[in-house]
């Protein structure tokens, strides 16, 4: 049978810097967003300038959302990391517990 060793303490630590990243992410999509929409009126007011606009908002909008979700999927994917140490942990604690008590039960060893 193969071991498995298992970090709660390195997993809710690479958790948190996953969130971190995610964090990052999000700032820099804000920036990015702020400095495409000042480009937004560079197409002119004409029909054609209208029509370039109007594509660009189109392509501007699906990008940003597939960077929001990319970014709220690292996200997630920290959070999952840190809640699967805390799951991990709380059940190494009741393990140690139900040992403790089963000691105790029998008189505290030998």
């Amino acid at each position: 049978m193969s071991q498995l060793d298992i970090d709660p303490e390195g997993l809710d630590s690479s958790g948190s810097q996953i969130e971190g990243v995610a964090e990052r992410f999000f700032s820099a999509l804000e920036q990015f967003s702020a400095k495409i929409e000042g480009f937004s009126d560079a197409s002119g007011g004409d029909e054609i300038g209208g029509l370039i606009g109007m594509a660009h908002q189109e392509v501007f909008a699906a990008a940003q959302e597939c960077f929001t979700e990319a970014a709220q999927s690292i996200a997630d994917a920290g959070y999952d990391l840190r809640d699967f140490a805390k799951q991990h942990t709380d059940v190494d604690d009741e393990i140690a517990a139900i040992f403790a008590k089963l000691e105790s039960d029998l008189g505290g060893g030998a």
